[in-house]
């Protein structure tokens, strides 16, 4: 009984992570109007108020990356910058600027792929556009201001970026030459101080902390400026013949077979670039060169040493070789850039509306809750045993979802989910990290009769099972759905969201059953030689879990070691290079045919692997992730039909970088938990379990259930 409800609570835990991993801020489209900062005035005889003309200022930023494995400086600039300056005469020392206002969501960089990633994942600038300077003093200023004259002051205030404000000094020099003023200010701020960074997108791109931020602001007098004016306008694309591919015949049929599917709007890509005509590749020619050839895009983090994977992504090598050749001729383009970019059709098509099932209520999230969990019972009133071979769950209020997970409670179990319903006087009940329905769950998903079967997450794709499987539906049995409503917005509008089911018109007795499997191992990483702090020791690290998740948290890290056999002294170490390892071996919980496999961590992993029968003549690497990325965490399906039975052996390995901690985090110890500062090692097998007569399904494209 322990070591089911140690599983069950990992169940639970870790598939919520597996789900909340790829939320995004949906793009908008940048408005390059001038800010607005407050307006000051010129009260003394002697006192002359200047304004700064965007037209004629820009605010740029400068840092270290590496990009692609080239060591570089990345600058991106913004011409969306607001603010007063008033100039005493006679008293120059009463002299003072107003708060600078600055549109972060205008930077601009040579990359366009990098503007977008910046505004919708370090600054978030769809969501807080404007950067705030706000000066507290000046120091330096002269006693007399002669036009022409440079002087060197020190400008003290605060800097707010997205929601965090904190001290900064600008070093400036200001020059007056006749009716404008000239001011170049600099200032080293860290990307860390705001939560911006330091950037770390693995395999592509990484950065330092210190940004530098420059200042060139023109400010003529107030009444010869005109703030309402544009600050920026679009890119000249380059149209006409070129030494380059042509992109009709050569570039364009690649994107539509490799790009278009992810990256058009709604998809999961398109929260980074939306690829909807020819112009949008164009716009972003460079940054496509260097992603296709470091390989970063299309996402394929699994490599060639396991098994045979279905629909891998990768570029062949002439297909590379098209890209990078456009866009190092500039990209342009032998169509009109409004053409449109038609994906290729889907692998898998979209499944039917057979049935639709909505939440009983649309639901207020409680704006008190920054992480809302609620669960909901979904009533499919089945009479009669039905087949369901695929699903869309379609989010009402995106913006507000931020995770769904799905669980199929039998008849057996319908009272137990109902009579929890009712203990709750709101609309559903509070659920989280457990829908909080008995305490059976075991690592097959079907224990006791509850069982977690679907998901969905921003940006997750429609579930067609493959022919010859689908998830099974008896009389009576029910749905509960746990949702995840992250309600850090303003306003919090209430959410009816629904999952819609394809029906089989036969009988479930024709399908093999889908099953999915949890297979886990223990996560152990302490502290590095150069860190130090009380939450360093496991028991003092554990009993935070405690205060942060209940008591759930500290039985998961330990629980752990019960089902592998393993010890917090044997895995809980850090070799020469900060890498810490755990593996764990299982027998298989479900004999059939493996429809698809995917391994989760968090932001410090390092590699995953999945094994078949480790050590033996039979041995199958099913899985292997040599360079985790927390951003690209795939379902992956073997090409071909590998049968697995009870005594057979699956070993779950990962190994985590100590180094990648975000070091302005308290130093501590990381174990098994639900923060993204803690880790896992999670992964997930669904399997056909071969409950028909129609023997071992047929190996078809597919897009699995959610592992």
């Amino acid at each position: 009984m322990v070591m089911t409800a140690v599983f069950g609570v990992i169940l639970v835990a870790g598939l919520a992570w597996v789900l909340n991993a790829n939320l995004r801020v949906a793009p908008v489209e940048v408005n390059y109007a001038v800010p607005v900062a407050p307006q000051l005035a010129a009260t003394g005889s002697g006192q002359t108020l200047y304004r700064i003309d965007a037209s004629q200022s820009s605010v740029s930023y400068t840092i270290d990356e590496t990009l692609a494995g080239a060591t570089r400086t990345a600058t991106g600039t913004t011409h969306g910058v607001a603010g007063d300056i008033v100039v005493d005469d006679a008293d120059p020392a009463a002299s003072h600027l107003g708060e600078v206002v600055v549109n972060v969501e205008q930077l601009t960089s040579d990359q366009e792929l990098r503007d977008n990633r910046i505004r919708n994942d370090f600054l978030q600038s769809s969501r807080y556009p404007e950067a705030r300077f706000s000066p507290t003093s000046t120091d330096g200023l002269p006693s007399q201001i002669t036009d022409g004259t440079p002087y060197d002051v020190t400008i003290t205030g605060d800097l707010t970026v997205r929601d965090v404000t904190a001290p900064v000094t600008l070093d400036a020099t200001v020059t007056r030459n006749a009716d404008a003023l000239d001011i170049d200010a600099t200032t080293t701020v860290k990307l860390s101080t705001y939560g911006a960074g330091p950037i770390s997108i693995i395999g592509l791109v990484t950065t330092g902390d210190d940004v530098q931020l420059a200042f060139d602001l023109v400010a003529p007098e107030a009444d010869q400026v005109n703030i309402a004016e544009v600050a920026s306008g679009e890119t000249e694309l380059a149209t006409g013949p070129t030494d380059g591919p042509s992109f009709s015949q050569t570039v364009q049929p690649v994107l539509e077979r490799n790009c278009a599917s992810c990256h058009q709007t709604g998809a999961i890509g398109s929260q980074i670039w939306t690829l909807e005509t020819a112009g949008d590749a164009a716009h972003v020619a460079d940054g496509l060169g260097i992603v296709t050839q470091a390989g970063y895009m299309p996402p394929w983090p699994a490599s060639d040493l396991g098994v045979e994977l279905q629909h891998p992504m990768r570029l062949a090598d002439e297909e590379i070789d098209a890209v990078v050749a456009w866009a190092s001729a500039g990209g342009p383009l032998d169509v009109d850039p409004a053409t449109e970019i038609v994906p290729d059709e889907p692998v898998v098509p979209e499944p039917r509306n057979d049935l639709e099932l909505k939440l009983p209520v649309a639901y207020q999230a409680s704006p008190e809750k920054p992480n809302d969990y609620r669960c909901f019972v979904l009533d499919p009133k089945i009479t009669d045993p039905v087949a369901v071979t695929g699903y869309v769950f379609d989010p009402d209020v995106d913006e507000i979802v931020h995770h769904a997970l799905i669980y199929r409670v039998t008849g057996e179990r319908r009272q137990d989910a109902l009579d929890r319903d009712a203990m709750d006087p709101g609309d559903g009940w509070e659920c989280f990290g457990d829908i909080d329905v008995g305490r059976s769950l075991d690592p097959s998903g079907r224990g006791g009769g509850i069982g977690l079967v679907a998901g969905w997450a921003p940006g997750q794709q429609p579930a067609v099972y493959q022919e010859g499987t689908a998830m099974h539906l008896g009389e009576g049995d029910l749905f509960v759905v746990q949702m995840h409503y992250n309600t850090r917005r303003d306003g919090v509008p209430p959410d009816q969201s629904s999952i819609k089911l394809q029906l089989a018109e036969d009988s479930p007795d024709n399908y093999d059953e889908i099953v999915v499997n949890t297979y886990l191992a223990p996560a152990e990483i302490p502290c590095g030689p150069d860190e130090e702090g009380p939450l360093c020791d496991r028991d003092a690290a554990l009993e935070e879990l405690g205060r942060l998740y209940g008591p759930k948290g500290p039985v998961i890290a330990n629980g752990l070691h019960m089902v592998c056999g393993t010890s917090p002294d044997e895995l809980g170490v850090l070799d020469d290079e900060n890498i810490a390892r755990s593996s764990c071996d299982h027998n298989v919980y479900t004999e059939g045919t493996i429809t698809s496999v995917l391994g989760h961590m968090h932001e410090i992993g390092q590699s995953f692997r999945m094994t078949l029968n480790p050590g033996t003549p039979e041995e199958r690497i099913l899985l292997d992730i040599p360079e985790w990325d927390f951003n690209w965490q795939l379902n992956y399906a073997p090409v071909e039909q590998i049968e697995i039975h009870k005594g057979d052996t699956i070993r779950v390995e990962c190994s985590w970088d100590r180094d990648l901690r975000n070091r302005n985090l308290p130093a501590a110890y990381c174990t098994w938990a639900e923060g993204t500062e803690d880790e896992m090692c999670f992964s997930t097998m669904s399997v056909a379990k071969h409950t028909s007569n129609q023997g071992p399904p047929q190996t078809v494209s597919q897009n699995p259930p959610p592992g």
